[in-house]
């Protein structure tokens, strides 16, 4: 398996989560949902590129 893919499955799942457990409102949720997604892949990818640019 690839690593991004296990990134974007942790992330899906993890945002699903807190999505349910912290907004009330469908628009909400979804807002949320995406912004989780955005934060924790990029985050990921941001991450990676550090480690690598210092190994």
């Amino acid at each position: 398996m690839n690593h991004y893919i296990a990134i974007s499955i942790i992330s899906l799942c993890i945002a699903t989560v807190f999505t349910l457990i912290t907004k009330e409102t469908k628009q909400e949720r979804i807002r949320y949902f995406l912004k989780l997604m955005g934060y924790m892949v990029l985050g990921s990818f941001v991450a990676a590129w550090l480690m690598y640019s210092i190994a």
